[in-house]
């Protein structure tokens, strides 16, 4: 048995059907397809071979794997686009362009956004040695899968630690693989397992008694264009989706929906939490935590007073309190995160989790908010639902009382709730009374959580054993020093400021990143402590799922 795991660093994959026209496109092909493999590992292979000609050890790896259908484990996946518009000059003359004035034409980007590894798996093929480190060193040189912005990895699993209930599989009759049609099906271009050679991933048949085996080819795709649709020793065939395909597994962005009344009786909590992948063509640093998660939550507001004749609602805004709330923060946090602890300091999901709850027309307010503007505009990201349920994504830091752990660590600066600091920065003292972990400890209680606890700042230089989270990620400035704290860095970080606060109030605060450490394993029944925390500050997470101690 062989198995491949694929994933997905930005959550994104991005590949046509092959020989689907890009203009009839409606959605990204999916599941990836072992055709697309095999052509990425002959890819990998004469990449870290160039100019020389295909081993035999690479055709008869490229063979074994070509000559089984693999069954394919996929997760929830979204189907999203992007859309741009390129200049042109439609029919005009040459000789007239210099007067012309430009049209556009509309090209979509479409995508399958997904956050669970892609796993193929092969039962009935095993390999030697020679033929794992052979495969072992294509992988390496695997950097993307279907179209260049897919970025991804591949390597190999142990199969024990495959999850067994989301498999995609061939179909067959008569022991041929063969198309079905149903809406549990999705067809997927594969090798022939009846007629396959390896030289068919880069070369047409015909043409291979023309061709000396030490002259590179006509590229396939242009040669394909010219004679026939499909490759030789290849097809379609019909792969069953996994049970419950597709209400369980794709998730569907609501159209937009309008009442001119609202209902007076409550509508049932369906959902607390729904996870994002923040899309865009450059990195996101973290320091754009608090600007990204207003916008959000503002067009959110906007959406679903648009579409419930001004109505408010208190699970988005945090405003008008009903009776049945409970204490204090139930209402929504908005957090964008980097992906499940990676350390590069860089923004890639967004995750929503309300206590209270949201209604339906609340999440359709969530996943119609299509676009997020940044960088002054130029650099739009489309936030794409990836999930959606009532606890957070396995994996997943943010602590909604699932979590337990004696020590905490801070992901985002915390922003004390008041100003610890007398006039300007420069030789600013700490106020006796409103030191930050005073200040963090009336938080701690405020959230319920009443036990003994140490706490600690973390410090950005190595002479400490603990360090705060990637310098780039911010504007790391000197805090100011208290009467028994030593001097150490803080964040310049923005902070929200309500609509109606003193024009006193700047949008720029000192924070500190901070490690508790308690007698017992606590319970964090909030994700987020202090100033912004409904917008990603003051975030703290297990120290199992956040950064460990650096020596």
């Amino acid at each position: 048995m062989l198995t491949l795991q694929l994933t997905f660093p930005w959550g994104r994959y991005y590949a046509h059907p092959w020989g689907l026209n890009p203009t009839r496109l409606r959605e990204a092909e999916w599941p990836p397809s072992p055709w697309r493999l095999l052509r990425a590992l002959a890819a990998g292979w004469f990449r870290a071979n160039p100019g020389q000609t295909p081993s035999p050890a690479l055709l008869s790896l490229l063979e074994a794997l070509g000559r089984e259908l693999p069954e394919i484990a996929v997760g929830p996946v979204t189907f999203s686009q992007t859309v741009h518009w390129q200049p042109n000059f439609g029919v005009t003359d040459k000789d007239e362009r210099t007067a012309a004035t430009y049209k556009r034409t509309r090209h979509e980007n479409h995508f399958a956004a997904t956050g669970s590894p892609i796993i193929f798996r092969w039962k009935n093929t095993t390999f030697d040695e020679e033929h794992r480190c052979l495969l072992d060193h294509i992988l390496d040189h695997i950097t993307y899968f279907g179209r260049a912005e897919s970025l991804c990895t591949l390597e190999l699993v142990d199969d024990n630690e495959v999850p067994g209930d989301s498999w995609c599989l061939p179909c067959w009759n008569d022991g041929k693989p063969t198309r079905r049609i149903s809406e549990g099906c999705r067809d997927v271009f594969c090798s022939d397992p009846l007629d396959f050679q390896a030289d068919d991933l880069w070369s047409r048949r015909g043409d291979r008694e023309q061709l000396d085996r030490d002259q590179a080819p006509l590229h396939l795709v242009e040669d394909l264009l010219q004679h026939q649709p499909l490759p030789d020793g290849a097809r379609w065939v019909s792969y069953e989706m996994p049970e419950s395909w597709p209400g369980k597994w794709v998730v569907r962005v609501p159209k937009t929906t309008r009442s001119n009344r609202i209902s007076t009786s409550p509508a049932p909590r369906i959902a607390h939490y729904l996870r994002f992948s923040l899309q865009c063509r450059i990195p996101i640093p973290l320091k754009f935590t608090v600007p990204l998660a207003e916008q959000f939550r503002k067009k959110a507001l906007a959406r679903f007073g648009s579409a419930n004749s001004g109505a408010i609602s208190f699970a988005l805004s945090g405003h008008d309190k009903p009776e049945d709330a409970g204490g204090d923060h139930q209402h929504a946090f908005y957090l964008p995160l980097d992906t499940n602890g990676d350390r590069s300091g860089l923004l890639s999901e967004l995750h929503v989790w309300c206590p209270y709850g949201f209604t339906q027309a609340e999440i359709a307010a969530l996943m119609q908010v299509q676009r997020l503007d940044w960088g002054r505009g130029r650099y739009p990201i489309r936030p794409v639902l990836l999930s959606i349920g009532d606890s957070v994504s396995a994996g997943c830091p943010v602590a909604t009382g699932q979590l337990s752990s004696c020590t905490w660590r801070s992901r985002t600066p915390f922003v004390p709730p008041r100003y610890f600091y007398r006039r300007s920065l420069h030789g600013a003292k700490v106020k006796a009374k409103d030191a930050p972990e005073h200040q963090l400890s009336q938080c701690l209680r405020q959230a319920g959580i009443d036990m003994g606890v140490d706490i600690h700042r973390l410090t950005p230089d190595g002479t400490a054993q603990r360090s705060i989270p990637p310098l780039p990620a911010w504007d790391i400035v000197r805090a100011p020093e208290g009467e028994d704290q030593p001097i150490v860095a803080g964040a310049l970080t923005s902070v929200h400021v309500p609509p109606n606060s003193s024009q006193r109030e700047t949008s720029r605060r000192i924070g500190l990143f901070f490690e508790l450490t308690f007698d017992a394993p606590v319970i964090f029944p909030v994700p987020a402590l202090g100033h912004s925390c409904h917008f990603g500050l003051g975030l703290f997470v297990a120290a199992s799922d956040g950064w460990q101690e650096t020596t």
